[in-house]
């Protein structure tokens, strides 16, 4: 059986002559009655028969015509929402976070998406954070939020904003009212980061190992909002991005400061696989994020 017997069985249905039938499908009267003479044959049943000019389907035709209702329906379904995906339209968006601050920012970004995506499936997780890029290769993941890419060709990165890295102090750390510090400065303070592989950590590849020393103390921490508490209780410094003290009144204890001569600077990036940057719930992600960069930046 073929989905085109069962077409033609709902337009006999719908129409009750061979001839409209055939109209509809835009089939020959001759096509059409060959087709279901052969699904006769095959089911060993008749499906319908003449009353006058009329085609009246049998017990067998009804039946038939009631599954054939519910399978073009589920049919037709999936044509219009596999349409819908190659135009991006629809479908599952599973977004990998690979930095633990990204989580700040996107939360800024995501009700929005949501609103205007209502039939796109989202997913936000963390679970891939050490090897992501690999994960959107083996299409566990759609796409990563990053800051730190690996330009190897086999991904296409978005750039989306920039943003600056800045030293968080107590409001009343002895670094506070300086505006700027040296690195060297550092050497006696308790640095703050979140777990991750110290080669991946700026604090240290940008700011600490390059002038090589060493600070006193490092201590690692899940949560961003923990790490502040932390750092307004001057139990050590972190390096974090600026946008996390846009709101200054939600962090009234602490403040930034930048190292002289040293700027700390990175674009956030949204990775993807190449044949999927033209998906439109991708590229409204791209523009959604850079139009609304601009509210994640600092009061100066």
């Amino acid at each position: 059986m073929e989905l085109i017997h069962l077409r033609i069985l709902l337009a006999l249905k719908r129409r009750g002559t061979l001839n409209a039938a055939a109209e509809e499908l835009h089939l020959t009267q001759s096509a059409l009655s060959h087709q279901m003479k052969n699904l006769e044959q095959r089911l060993k049943v008749v499906l319908w028969r003449k009353q006058g000019r009329t085609l009246v389907l049998t017990q067998a035709g009804r039946y038939l015509s009631e599954v054939a209702e519910s399978v073009i329906a589920t049919v037709t379904s999936a044509e219009q929402h596999l349409n819908l995906l190659a135009v991006g339209k629809t479908g599952q968006l599973t977004i990998g976070i690979d930095c633990h601050a990204c989580y700040e920012w996107f939360r800024t970004i995501l009700q929005p998406y949501l609103q205007a995506w209502p039939d796109l499936a989202i997913e936000v997780t963390s679970r891939y954070r050490f090897n992501a890029f690999e994960a959107i290769r083996q299409y566990k993941l759609d796409a990563v939020l990053t800051s730190d890419p690996l330009f190897n060709g086999g991904l296409h990165y978005q750039p989306l904003f920039d943003f600056e890295l800045v030293l968080i102090v107590a409001k009343t750390h002895q670094f506070a009212g300086l505006g700027e510090i040296e690195p060297a400065d550092l050497q006696q303070e308790t640095i703050l980061t979140y777990p991750v592989a110290r080669e991946r950590l700026d604090m240290f590849r940008k700011v600490l190992q390059p002038v090589g020393i060493e600070a006193f103390a490092h201590v690692t921490v899940e949560e961003t909002d923990i790490m502040l508490l932390l750092a307004a209780s001057q139990r050590g410094v972190c390096l974090l991005p600026d946008w996390l003290l846009a709101d200054q009144a939600k962090h009234p204890d602490v403040v930034s400061l930048r190292f002289k001569n040293l700027l700390l600077t990175k674009t956030m990036y949204l990775a993807t696989r190449h044949e999927d940057v033209q998906l439109d719930y991708i590229q409204w992600l791209i523009g959604h994020a850079a139009r609304t960069s601009a509210t994640v930046r600092p009061v100066a």
